[in-house]
């Protein structure tokens, strides 16, 4: 059986995606925690992965790093199944729409890592965010990050909530954490938007991982999980 190694749910953004490919390929798998806080974790992410990053999966011994890498992978595994839209077009922008999630958008995940657990304070009904969103590229890589699931699902999503209509598919999945980020941090989006991210949050294996992140965090401490940037 195939293990996954992934980080603590309530903030492993990247986790997030290959568990989600893994669910999404309907293959058996088995899921490993490694806290990357704690003073065993670096020998053991040492051992479990060549690049010393996660999530990694292992095969049979053959190790496969990278989330994108996981889910073609998987997809070659499994052809047809949930990771990606049957339709050759389709798929294509689908891997594109996954492939700007994961190469871009560096500032706005820096300014607001993912935090399942938490809520952004807000006060006489307006959040306290707007020094997130002023940092340099932030609002920016905000709005093109809307513009980017509204383009897409102009395109593709008109069967459905999601970008590629009524499925959900990988490309839904690498952006979910995006999704909980604005959910998070309370940031404003255009209804379209949020309807989507709402969508996606509302997903039973999203709801799933949220879950998890939640018992997560009542096991190790709501205390631990409790910083701002």
């Amino acid at each position: 059986m195939m293990r996954l190694v992934i980080g603590a749910k309530w903030s492993s953004t990247w986790t997030m995606r290959g568990w989600l490919a893994c669910r999404l390929s309907g293959l058996p798998f088995v899921a490993e925690t490694l806290y990357l806080s704690r003073p065993e974790s670096k020998a053991k992410l040492a051992a479990a992965s060549p690049t010393g990053l996660i999530p990694v999966l292992d095969h049979d011994g053959f190790l496969v790093t990278d989330t994108l890498a996981i889910a073609e992978y998987l997809w070659e595994l499994a052809p047809g199944c949930a990771i990606w839209p049957g339709d050759l077009r389709a798929r294509t922008a689908a891997r594109m729409s996954a492939s700007e999630m994961h190469a871009h958008f560096a500032e706005l995940r820096g300014a607001m890592p993912m935090n399942l657990v938490k809520r952004w304070p807000i006060a006489n009904g307006i959040p306290s965010n707007a020094k997130l969103l002023g940092r340099p590229g932030v609002e920016a890589q905000v709005a093109r990050v809307q513009e980017s699931w509204r383009q897409t699902r102009a395109a593709w999503g008109a069967a459905g909530p999601y970008l590629f209509g009524a499925e959900f598919c990988f490309a839904d999945a690498m952006w979910a954490p995006m999704a909980s980020r604005f959910r998070t941090y309370s940031v404003a989006l255009a209804p379209e938007a949020q309807a989507y991210a709402d969508a996606v949050l509302a997903h039973p294996l999203v709801a799933e991982w949220v879950g998890g992140a939640e018992a997560e965090a009542r096991t190790i401490g709501w205390e631990a999980c409790a910083a701002w940037p």
